[in-house]
């Protein structure tokens, strides 16, 4: 019985990465569409946000987590409501759970 709970707890923990993996690029595609949206640059968006330019162009594209600190310091740069950047995917979690 040990392997089995093993390879369901394997299973799951892999499931989670997995959905967190989605979360984290659907909240990018979200941030993106804004920031085309907006016409902003990236080095203003950093600059306004208070984000490392670098730190920002890898959040932006996939590379790393965005921390909950940086979403709101997203938000306020780009005078939005931080639940519109994670509006959609909250919504689309809710839905498939």
């Amino acid at each position: 019985m040990p392997f089995v709970l093993y390879r369901t707890t394997v299973l799951h923990v892999s499931y989670i990465e997995h959905r967190g993996a989605w979360v984290r690029e659907a909240t990018v595609r979200e941030i993106n569409a804004l920031i085309a949206t907006k016409k902003i640059k990236i080095a203003a968006l950093s600059e306004a946000a208070g984000i490392p330019r670098t730190t920002l162009h890898n959040r932006l594209h996939g590379k790393g987590d965005i921390t909950v600190a940086e979403l709101v310091l997203l938000a306020i740069a780009l005078d939005v409501p931080a639940a519109d950047l994670i509006g959609p995917v909250a919504s689309h979690l809710k839905e498939h759970s």
